[in-house]
């Protein structure tokens, strides 16, 4: 599956969002158990949707073991180098990491 760039604020996947990125070079998922949940995209500065890969936006990809699409949300992209950028991304459930709730 083509790795799919969404706004940050987006809850249903149904749709293509901000675009396929199918200029992506390299989209590797690693789940470990009772561990890191995470994205990495290497992405050319060239590709079509260079401009719109930011920040809190999500990507929406394959896992390695073939289940379900999930989406990740983009912490972290490098500078370029070779016209390269890198891009880290952890699933959508760290962003409930934040949140007390009552024991």
């Amino acid at each position: 599956m083509i790795p799919i760039l969404f706004e940050g604020n987006v809850q249903s996947f149904t749709n293509n969002g901000l675009g396929r990125l199918a200029d992506a070079i390299t989209c590797k998922v690693t789940e470990e158990r009772n561990g890191q949940f995470e994205l990495e995209l290497t992405y050319p500065i060239t590709g079509i949707h260079y401009a719109d890969i930011q920040e809190n936006r999500i990507i929406f990809a394959k896992t390695e073991d073939g289940g379900n699409n999930q989406a990740f949300i983009i912490y972290k992209i490098s500078k370029p180098l070779n016209g390269i950028v890198t891009v880290n991304a952890q699933h959508i459930s760290y962003l409930l990491n934040g949140f007390v709730v009552m024991p």
